[in-house]
C-alpha cells in the first residue's frame, strides 16, 4: 500500500469515529451507535401483513398489476441470519429469513463450516474470527447478482407488454425480464452474474424464475452464499398502493438441506420524505478499479471465484 492510500486509510477511520459523536449524522449517513435498535426483518413484515386487509392493485392498461415506480431496499443486510451489533456499519438485525422456521440459513455440514470460514476470515470483529484476512465482500468490488442486487440498496421498476425491466440504484446493473412466455435462450453451461430471468403473471404476483447465476456473489456480508447450480425465485406482490411483498426461495440441494425463503418488505420511495426528488433515481457510480477495492486488495484480501461443492 502507497503512503498516501495508507493516510487516507488512516483519516476514514477516523472520520468514522468521530461520527458516533455525532447521533444526527450517524442516522443520516446510515452508520450505527452501539446502543441502535434491531433492525426489523421476517419476523416484523410477518406480523405486519397480519393486519393489512386485502387489497386489489391499480393496474397497467394490458391489465397487469402496476408495480411501477422506485422501491427501497433493506436498510441493513450486513448479515441475514439474525445477529447482534458488530460495528459502526453493523446494527443489530432480525433475520431476513422467513422459512425455515428459526431463520437460519438450512446448511448442509460441508457449506456450513465454508460459510464460517468467508465469516473468520473477514477481519470486521465477528465472533471467530482468525484475525486473518481471506475475502472480501464481492459487492465491495462493484459486483452484484441476484438475488441480493433486489433487496439490497434500492430499485426501479418499468412495465410494457410482455416485460418488466428492473434498474438497481448500486452500480450499473438492470434485468429485462420477459412476460411473454418465451423460452430461455441459453443453455446450463453459461452462468452469469445477474443470471437469466422470465417472467410469469400468477394472479397479482409477479413470479420471476431465476437460472444461469454464476454464484460468485454472496447473499449478504459475510460470506452466506449458494452455488452456481441454485435455482432462485421470485415473488412480488403488492401489499397495499405503497408496499411491496416481497419472497425469494433459494434451491440448490449441492449446498442446502432444502429450499429456503427470504421474505421482506419493499417501501415505495419518496411517500414520506419531504425532498421533492426522492422518487428519482440517480446514478450511482461504480467502476472496476475503484480506491475502495484497490485498498482491499492492498491490505490482502483475496477475490471471491464462488465454492465447488464436494463430490
Amino acid at each position: 500500500m502507497t503512503t498516501r492510500r495508507a493516510h487516507r486509510m488512516i483519516w476514514r477511520a477516523i472520520g468514522a469515529a468521530a461520527l458516533l459523536l455525532v447521533p444526527g449524522t450517524v442516522a443520516g449517513q446510515a452508520l450505527f451507535a452501539r446502543d441502535a435498535p434491531r433492525e426489523p426483518g421476517a419476523a416484523s413484515w410477518a406480523a405486519e401483513r397480519a393486519t393489512l386487509l386485502p387489497f386489489d392493485p391499480q393496474r397497467t392498461a394490458d391489465g397487469r398489476p402496476d408495480l411501477q415506480g422506485r422501491w427501497g431496499g433493506t436498510p441493513g443486510g450486513d448479515d441475514i441470519e439474525e445477529h447482534e451489533y458488530v460495528d459502526i456499519s453493523s446494527p443489530p438485525e432480525e433475520s431476513f429469513i422467513a422459512d425455515p422456521p428459526g431463520g437460519r440459513v438450512p446448511y448442509l455440514p460441508w457449506a456450513l463450516a465454508r460459510r464460517d470460514e468467508h465469516r473468520a476470515g473477514l477481519a470486521r470483529g465477528w465472533p471467530g474470527q482468525t484475525g486473518q484476512r481471506l475475502y472480501a465482500d464481492p459487492q465491495t468490488y462493484c459486483l452484484y447478482a441476484v438475488p441480493r442486487a433486489t433487496y439490497r440498496g434500492g430499485f426501479e421498476m418499468r412495465q410494457g407488454p410482455g416485460y418488466v425491466l428492473i434498474t438497481y440504484n448500486f452500480g450499473h446493473y438492470y434485468r429485462l425480464i420477459p412476460t411473454d412466455g418465451r423460452p430461455r435462450d441459453v443453455d446450463d453451461s453459461v452462468k452469469l452474474w445477474m443470471g437469466r430471468s422470465r417472467g410469469t403473471w400468477e394472479g397479482n404476483t409477479l413470479v420471476v424464475d431465476v437460472r444461469n447465476l454464476n454464484a460468485r456473489n454472496w447473499l449478504d456480508q459475510v460470506g452466506n452464499f449458494f452455488s452456481d447450480s441454485a435455482h432462485v425465485v421470485e415473488r412480488f406482490t403488492l401489499a397495499d398502493t405503497d408496499t411491496i411483498d416481497y419472497e425469494v426461495t433459494i434451491d440448490d440441494p449441492t449446498v442446502f438441506t432444502r429450499p429456503w425463503t427470504i421474505r421482506l418488505p419493499f417501501r415505495r420511495a419518496g411517500v414520506a420524505a419531504s425532498d421533492p426528488y426522492a422518487d428519482e433515481m440517480w446514478e450511482h457510480a461504480c467502476h472496476e478499479g475503484n480506491e475502495s477495492a484497490e485498498a482491499m486488495r492492498d491490505v490482502g484480501f483475496k477475490w471471491f471465484s464462488g465454492v465447488v461443492p464436494p463430490n
